[in-house]
């Protein structure tokens, strides 16, 4: 009974959050009294149900009736619109109920055992529906919210009970892999999205650093956010056996957060809660949900990581800034993400976070073009360094500089230990995963590269990024199959994607295909903002023996490089498509000084066959080192990538 009480006094407080109290608004008071029942009698014979099952369905439903409060007309009253509404999003599950016709003598019809609270559980998705659809005819905020959360609550109220009836009962088989679902916005406010995907994508960092499951990418769930499918095809979808649902509402200074945890094998409710704080303590308070679900997934918490990452109070107005670079960062908006970092840590200077994000943006114009390495590295390091100072606990600032060491430092050896490090402190961490496989990628390590590329693809199965870049893993394995199976799932999904196209031509090259690629590369410029593939079009347009076009291309690129920066590795590769040499290493010499990113990648595979026997050629690439070319292993050709 205390943890009824709890939940009810949370759903109270909740109400009182937005100054209203639980009942009847003015607006709904003037809805047409064509749409309105005014007693349980009017409601039972309007859903063709006796009184007693009606006011189950209410308890146990969730049944969108409504109370008078110190009124003098009667105590109830529902509006035929919600009816609909609720009794659509459940038709499945009450029309197997046995049939209840209406008489005199109702009690005597009547099947007083109370049906499962778990079905009141499982339906919360559609009663979510039901209710915000109903509230929006309405257009009252907070009775929206209101609306809402009555039906979570009740859930929660059940979802107790049943967590009580199951103590000491068969214990169910263990979650190992789990999906956050996007948080539902519950102000009724499109503008307040980014808030949800915000926390959304919080909770998930926050559960994935505990490491005691699996916990799937941000970029694969947000593509299930006002999807309609249900739980156990999410759950095949994604390969998992948990999900967690939930809404969250933000009012004032004051945010909330209601989650509930489902065994989507079963489509069984385990679990539920709200939570809420200030919004100065948003941090504290995805961490206190995050361990919460942790602990009824595992019944454990890595309890020495917990203590190691306390709780900081944040900036309002800084959270919300980064808020919205995180926004900006997922729609490719890099520039403004990072404007919105800058404004964050403006607001608040030791705002670690907001640092490491703004590297990984930086990283960014690596693959955009048009901009020397030396600024953008040199301000992603800045960044990551100053995010590992404030907060050595971020796997995202350690992957950053991983990054950065090995492509623009060339320190191989100190770049794996920040890999290792970003992993151990955050085992479900895609993008650190991801990036790493290039790493061993580009060291030779070809198997090693594979299995960070599959473990990736686990994370995030839903991610292009992934399955490009395991493609491209695959390709560099041999297994040309495989690779060309992912590439085909990316086009499927996106058959714009640049990338796609030029991966597919890389696959082609390698199994002699010089035709098709060509006309893979040519597609991939087309669609390409950036400049980055002409320098392999040209190369196969000069092995396919059209040195015509090669040239063409050599002098688009020379005419670009004289309005912006063009890397100059890209440019000697370019050369080389017609055999000049000379121009080829001047270049690649330049490149070497400029310390372009670029020739990580170019020196990995078949892309300089043509001077790798030539003795300059090792002999300007010796600063790099590891990656001389007696070291390389020829399976790979590497590509732009992220």
């Amino acid at each position: 009974m205390k943890g009824v009480r709890f939940l009810l006094e949370s759903r109270l407080t909740l109400f009182q959050m937005h100054g209203v109290t639980p009942g009847l608004s003015t607006d709904q008071e003037r809805l047409s009294s064509a749409d309105r029942l005014d007693s349980w009698k009017e409601i039972a014979e309007y859903l063709k149900r006796s009184v007693r099952t009606v006011r189950r369905w209410e308890a146990e439903e969730a049944l969108p009736v409504h109370r008078h409060h110190h009124r003098s007309s009667g105590t109830i009253y529902a509006f035929k619109s919600e009816l609909e509404g609720w009794f659509a999003s459940r038709r499945t599950e009450l029309e197997r109920e046995p049939s209840d016709p209406l008489s005199t003598d109702r009690s005597s019809q009547l099947d007083v055992t109370a049906s499962s609270p778990m079905t009141a559980a499982t339906s919360l998705r559609g009663r979510g529906v039901a209710v915000l659809r109903s509230a929006s005819r309405v257009g009252w905020l907070p009775g929206i919210i209101a609306a809402a959360f009555v039906g979570l609550a009740l859930v929660l109220i059940y979802s107790g009970t049943w967590r009580c009836r199951n103590v000491g009962g068969a214990s169910l088989p263990p979650i190992h892999a789990l999906a956050v679902l996007p948080l539902a916005n519950l102000t009724g406010d499109p503008g307040q999205d980014y808030f949800a995907d915000g926390m959304t994508e919080a909770l998930i960092t926050e559960l994935a650093r505990m490491g005691d499951v699996r916990v799937i990418s941000r970029t694969s769930v947000v593509q299930y956010k006002g999807e309609p499918k249900r739980l156990p095809e999410i759950a095949r979808d994604l390969n998992v056996d948990g999900i967690v649902e939930g809404a969250v509402v933000r009012s004032g200074t004051r945010v909330r957060i209601t989650a509930q945890l489902i065994d989507a094998r079963r489509d069984r409710h385990l679990w539920a809660s709200s939570y809420e704080r200030d919004l100065d303590d948003v941090i504290g308070l995805q961490r206190e949900v995050a361990r919460a679900i942790s602990q009824e997934v595992s019944g454990r918490l890595r309890e020495a990581r917990q203590e190691a990452r306390p709780s900081r109070r944040v900036n309002a107005e800084a959270y919300d800034a980064l808020l919205r670079a995180q926004q900006a960062h997922g729609q490719g908006m890099w520039t403004d993400a990072i404007a919105y970092c800058e404004k964050a840590i403006a607001k608040q200077p030791d705002l670690a976070v907001a640092y490491a994000l703004m590297g990984l943006l930086y990283m960014q114009f690596e693959f955009a073009g048009g901009v020397s390495p030396q600024e953008y590295m040199s301000k992603a390091e800045a960044a990551a360094r100053k995010a590992l100072e404030l907060d050595e606990t971020l796997a995202e600032g350690h992957t950053v500089l991983a990054a950065l060491l090995y492509r623009f430092h060339w320190d191989w050896r100190e770049s794996e230990k920040e890999f290792r490090r970003a992993l151990e402190l955050n085992p479900n961490y895609t993008i650190g995963h991801r990036i790493f496989s290039v790493f061993l990628l580009v060291r030779g390590r070809i198997k090693e590269a594979v299995a960070e590329a599959e473990r990736a693809r686990q994370l995030d199965p839903l991610s292009v990024q992934t399955m490009l870049n395991l493609a491209e893993d695959y390709r560099a394995d041999g297994q040309f199959e495989r690779a060309l199976a992912e590439l085909e799932t990316v086009l499927k999904k996106e058959a714009r994607n640049p990338r796609a196209h030029f991966e597919l031509a890389q696959t082609y090259l390698r199994t002699a295909k010089l035709t098709q690629a060509a006309s893979e590369i040519e597609t991939a410029v087309s669609l390409s903002s950036s400049p980055r593939f002409l320098p392999f079009l040209a190369y196969v347009y000069g092995l396919n023996g059209r040195q015509g076009d090669a040239r063409k291309v050599i002098e688009e690129i020379s005419s670009l490089a004289e309005r912006q920066y063009v890397a100059p590795a890209q440019i000697g590769l370019a050369h080389l498509a017609v055999d000049e040499t000379d121009a080829a290493l001047t270049w690649f010499n330049k490149a070497v000084q400029e310390h372009d990113p670029d020739l990580v990648f170019l020196i990995r595979g078949t892309w300089l066959d043509r001077v790798r026997s030539d003795a300059r050629f090792a002999e300007v690439l010796a600063p790099l080192g590891g990656t001389s070319s007696t070291t390389l292993d020829r399976g790979a050709i590497d590509s732009p990538r992220r």
